[in-house]
């Protein structure tokens, strides 16, 4: 346990999930994301008299400035805001802990700059609205991605499911009623920039036909939105499974997950599919009530998932 000295920031932000629309989102398609608050990362900045920043977490302990690459992005960010802010470089050493698996699709590095982001800006105590938190984790985004989407900064920082297409305003999705998720970990890093690249090489190669999956992929997403607002649990279950199919059309599935996926639906899952960039990484499923999700997540431990957790969606309608 981190004891805080008497000047600290202190903050947090949870991980995600992408319900619907990954990969599709890509090309302007929409995408429907979701708050996963079972996995958080968590940062606290410390007054020191040392005359450089440093970084504490479980991956590194050191000077900022010698981090590692993966750290990078963080420490770039951490460096806009304290020239934003007319704020010397040195003097405080950031905490950084995070529950969030990395690379499997679930939003760590955009919850880990979030927090720290926001913790720097509560050391000074000064108030940052969304816009420009967002200003400050895009930078580690981009350090981390290449060319995010945005999508994962979004969802990490509200707290209700997201509506979110590229380039456009992310709108807040109203849900009717609770619905229930399983999220498994293949246990393996999700190849998400090759995954993207194949797609990217799919579209140049054969436009037609790689136009026609991410077309039914966004068709699902519209469908399982209206299903969220209606609450028809089923209804959200065909359009997770119509979006595997073309997920798996478009070569970005894999054995491991399609066994977690075959073995959920076996198990009575209302639909089920990938979350994120696939080839690795994690699925979901849908149930109708928590105890299904519980039972279903103890078989996909059995079933060769590295973790499992039940989780419900609460109704925001």
């Amino acid at each position: 346990m981190i004891e805080p000295s008497k000047k600290t920031g202190i903050a947090e932000a949870h991980s995600k999930l992408i319900l619907m629309g990954e990969h599709a989102v890509v090309y302007r398609k929409p995408a429907i994301a979701i708050p996963f608050p079972i996995l958080n990362a968590s940062s606290i900045i410390e007054k020191t008299n040392s005359k450089i920043i440093y970084i504490n977490s479980h991956l590194y302990n050191g000077p900022a400035d010698a981090a590692p690459t993966f750290l990078q992005g963080i420490v770039k960010s951490i460096d806009a805001v304290l020239t934003y802010l007319q704020k010397p470089k040195m003097g405080f050493t950031i905490h950084i802990k995070s529950e969030i698996p990395i690379g499997r699709g679930l939003g760590s590095s955009a919850a880990i700059a979030l927090a720290v982001i926001k913790a720097v800006f509560q050391y000074f105590q000064v108030r940052a609205d969304k816009s420009l938190l967002l200003k400050f984790v895009e930078i580690a985004e981009k350090h981390a991605h290449g060319n995010p989407s945005g999508i994962d900064m979004e969802a990490a920082y509200e707290k209700e499911p997201i509506w979110f297409i590229k380039g456009e305003k992310t709108d807040t999705i109203k849900i009717k009623c609770p619905f229930f998720l399983v999220v498994a970990d293949t246990g393996r890093f999700g190849e998400t920039y090759a995954a993207v690249s194949s797609i990217r090489e799919k579209y140049e190669s054969n436009r037609r036909e790689t136009e026609l999956a991410i077309n039914k992929i966004a068709d699902a997403t519209f469908e399982a939105k209206m299903a969220l607002q209606s609450g028809r649990l089923p209804a959200l279950g065909q359009a997770m499974n119509e979006a595997q199919r073309q997920l798996t059309n478009l070569g970005v599935s894999d054995n491991h997950l399609d066994n977690l996926i075959a073995l959920a639906r076996q198990k009575g899952a209302l639909g089920a599919k990938l979350t994120g960039g696939g080839r690795g990484g994690c699925m979901i499923a849908l149930t109708d009530s928590l105890s299904t999700a519980e039972g279903l997540a103890q078989q996909l431990l059995a079933g060769g998932a590295s973790q499992a957790w039940a989780y419900q969606v609460q109704s925001t309608d």
